[in-house]
């Protein structure tokens, strides 16, 4: 029973420093917010607010299935923490009324943990308990049989309650799915109604919705963001609005889940965004996935919904092949990882990403070119063969991306790739038109000319020929590099040494959407190069790398001796 003289917003964070080291740094940091949010002046925690939601979570709800049904649901410290945030912490709005600071809650923890339960306590809550008149619920995921994994356990819970059942009507499809629910209620003589409708992505659009809350579900297998941007504006007249988004880790870089948890994680280090309130179970870097310290570290919920034995079990799998270990990571340790099939590992291409190269000017460079496609993503690679403050060789490299504006936010959305975004922060550039333009390209090759030591432009052999004469007429040596095996695979041995070694970085994030995208294609040698044609989405980036890298790995003392056996072990 919830004892409302107790923040239990505060006997989590005693739980967590008695014993540090059984949370992950992720938790680390939500605390750290936490505490630093108690200092501010322009918000405040109300406790009995936080405590409301609270108490009618375990008085009015019940477990639906499994070997607790039936009986009351009572949360766990860490989900007490989750809801006393969301519910916890109040500012005043314009209009001098107090309200709540976050608006979107976003919650990825391993399967098995409790998920639905966080993601369906509110959306009742507020059909029943907030007080709330007229309040319109949206329940959205992938698919419609994805919202129903969402949507029953609330049916459920909802016609076992003798409390919640009176004036309260559930309309159900084929084979008992739940399609809506509506609450009617008097109060002052005059009528209202609650109510929460199931939705799939066939009814994308925002006409005549006003969601108070939003229930997103999986959203580590959406690809497209127009139903979750379209619900989310839709709530622009609310006064209170709230979404709750729960998720595990997924094998799709480029879904939206992946950009939810990139932002998410984000602002969670950063604490620039009020509104949003982010608690991610995933392992610290450089994490030993075969370590149960780490298992139990990153499940909340071990030894009461999540077990050892089912964990173990699922190891087992996970050691016989690249696509259940790939299972085992997103589901079971909540770690983001690319489908199975492709080349690289997500965790491991992240490494290379950094905020600042340092200084470059004057530096020795090549530039690798790829423009194969000029109706689409096209890239420019500067390879920097330096050396770290201790005088080791390493590799550095800048990126530029050209795209055409025409068809850029149909782009964004299918790809989950905010290109306009990144040309704002000098990542990409965006050519007026329908083709990527040939004159920008060359301004930049030239402002690289101007600005470092260039030595040679690599390029592949589709590269319309007047850019390589202009090129050539600079004095700059242009060297073909076609796509093949027998030519990719020096340089392609030669990045996983790097890769491995941590001594390759970029400051351009969209290398890593490239990269993590890469199938490899092998010739009768067992020579490998990456597939334009094979690979789920765009992978100019890494190809533009590999060949300017051509050159470069000959630039830098990065030797390969006892790495076959290392690179053979992690990759297939």
């Amino acid at each position: 029973m919830i004892d409302f003289n107790v923040n239990y917003a505060d006997e989590f964070v005693k739980e967590y420093e008695a014993t540090p080291h059984k949370y992950p740094d992720s938790i680390k940091i939500v605390i750290k917010r936490y505490k630093k949010w108690k200092k501010r002046k322009d918000i405040w925690f109300d406790n009995d607010k936080a405590n409301d939601m609270l108490y009618f979570t375990e008085t009015f709800l019940k477990h639906a299935k499994g070997k607790w049904a039936g009986q009351p649901l009572i949360l766990e410290s860490w989900q007490k923490f989750f809801f006393a945030n969301i519910y916890g912490w109040q500012k005043y709005n314009a209009d001098g009324k107090a309200v709540r600071v976050i608006r979107t809650a976003y919650l990825q923890v391993p399967k098995k943990n409790g998920k639905t339960i966080m993601g369906g306590s509110p959306v009742i809550y507020g059909m029943y308990g907030e007080g709330v008149k007229g309040a319109d619920i949206y329940i959205s995921a992938n698919t419609f049989e994805q919202c129903q994994n969402a949507a029953i356990p609330i049916g459920l819970t909802i016609e076992n309650s003798p409390d919640l059942r009176p004036g309260t009507r559930i309309y159900k499809g084929k084979e008992d799915t739940i399609r809506s629910v509506k609450y009617t209620f008097v109060e002052d003589g005059i009528k209202y109604a609650n109510t929460l409708k199931v939705l799939t992505k066939d009814n994308a659009g925002n006409e005549g919705k006003n969601p108070y809350i939003n229930y997103f579900d999986e959203v580590h297998a959406q690809m497209d963001r127009e139903q979750f941007d379209n619900l989310r504006s839709a709530q622009i007249a609310q006064e209170e609005p709230l979404n709750i988004i729960t998720s595990t880790a997924g094998k799709q870089t480029g879904s939206l889940g992946s950009q939810i948890y990139a932002y998410g994680k984000d602002v969670a280090k950063k604490d620039d965004d009020d509104s949003w309130f982010v608690m991610i179970y995933e392992p610290n870097k450089k994490y030993d996935w075969e370590d149960r310290k780490v298992w139990e570290m990153v499940n909340p919920n071990i030894g009461v919904s999540v077990n050892m034995e089912f964990l173990e079990n699922a190891f087992l799998e996970a050691k016989k092949n690249s696509f259940n270990r790939a299972e085992f990571l997103s589901k079971h340790l909540d770690v983001f990882v690319n489908y199975a099939e492709t080349y690289f590992e997500l965790d491991q291409l992240e490494k290379v990403l950094v905020e600042d190269l340092g200084e470059l000017e004057g530096l020795t460079c090549v530039v690798g070119v790829d423009l194969s496609r000029r109706t689409d993503l096209t890239c420019v690679d500067i390879n920097f063969p330096t050396f770290d403050d201790e005088g080791n060789p390493i590799l550095k490299f800048k990126q530029m991306y050209f795209i055409p504006e025409f068809g850029i936010e149909e782009k964004e959305q299918q790809r989950n790739v905010p290109y306009r975004e990144l040309a704002r922060n000098g990542f990409v550039t965006l050519c007026p038109g329908k083709t990527v333009d040939e004159d920008m390209v060359d301004e930049y090759v030239q402002q690289v000319f101007e600005t470092y030591d260039l030595r040679q432009i690599n390029y592949d052999p589709a590269l319309a020929e007047k850019l390589v004469e202009r090129w050539e007429m600079l004095g700059i040596e242009c060297v073909e590099v076609p796509q093949y095996p027998t030519v990719m695979n020096e340089p392609f041995d030669d990045f996983e040494v790097l890769l491995l070694q941590e001594k390759v970085f970029t400051d351009n994030p969209l290398f890593v959407f490239c990269a993590s995208n890469a199938k490899i294609i092998t010739n009768i040698n067992n020579l490998k190069a990456p597939s334009k044609r094979k690979s789920p989405e765009h992978i100019d980036g890494f190809v533009a790398f590999l060949i300017a890298h051509k050159e470069t790995l000959n630039m830098i003392d990065a030797s390969a001796e006892g790495m076959d056996e290392l690179i053979g072990s992690i990759y297939r």
